[in-house]
């Protein structure tokens, strides 16, 4: 593909694509599945070129502000063209035992994330899923000190990943995006996950995906291999 032809494509995507959401499936028919923790924050596609980064919200909607983070993602891309799929949110900390994993700065925004919340069943199950949704929302002012933690990956120096495998899109994603303050990768497991529990409900999670590792992104969609699912409590 030439330059032009790519940088026409790459706008493109970058203006229409919008996150996949979370899909109804129970977790236990999630074929080949591979977890992670459920971010809080604001979800956001992240496009790079010649050095410029677009932030785009779940609407697709242009996000002004946040240059700290912007030059913080050129900075980490070891590649001139990227379209990822992420959570903004707080500055991040370094765990402890987990080599990618990082939980949230202990500011009040943050915790908000991890309040606790009681869980019921049949009819309420509905309002529940609002209730953590909505827990997981962070405010994050444009001026404000922001970090992204990138979970997927979706285009790559001219080519569009959407139809290869989760695994491998997450694979490249580790080799193209590199470890910076303000810029992580998320832990991905496979299960059993139940050793996982603790620690990530200490770093302040209450839930975690779980995703088909060959699933594809269909950006804008309801996943049929993506679900979320509530850590237990012991």
């Amino acid at each position: 593909m030439s330059v032009s032809r790519s940088l026409s494509a790459l706008a493109s995507a970058t203006e229409t694509w919008r996150p996949m959401a979370f899909g109804p499936v129970d977790p236990k028919k999630v074929k080949d599945p591979v977890c992670e923790p459920l971010w809080g924050g604001r979800r956001a596609l992240v496009a790079l070129s010649g050095g410029v980064v677009d932030l785009r919200d779940e609407n697709g909607d242009a996000l002004d502000g946040y240059d700290a983070l912007r030059a913080a993602i050129a900075e980490a891309a070891a590649a001139s063209e990227l379209v990822v799929d992420g959570y903004l949110l707080p500055p991040l900390r370094d765990t402890v035992g987990a080599e990618a994993l990082l939980g949230m700065d202990a500011s009040p925004t943050a915790r908000q994330v991890g309040r606790q919340l009681f869980f019921g069943s049949g009819e309420n199950k509905h309002k529940e899923e609002r209730q953590l949704a909505e827990a997981r929302r962070i405010v994050l002012p444009p001026a404000a000190p922001t970090a992204l933690v990138a979970v997927d990956l979706l285009w790559l120096d001219g080519e569009s990943l959407i139809d290869v495998p989760l695994l491998e899109r997450k694979r490249l994603l580790d080799s193209v995006l590199l470890d910076h303050e303000l810029v992580r990768r998320t832990v991905i497991v496979r299960p059993p996950v139940e050793a996982w529990y603790g620690q990530w409900r200490a770093l302040g999670f209450r839930e975690f995906a779980v995703k088909g590792a060959n699933s594809r992104y269909r950006p804008g969609t309801v996943a049929q291999h993506w679900a979320t699912q509530v850590i237990p409590k012991r």
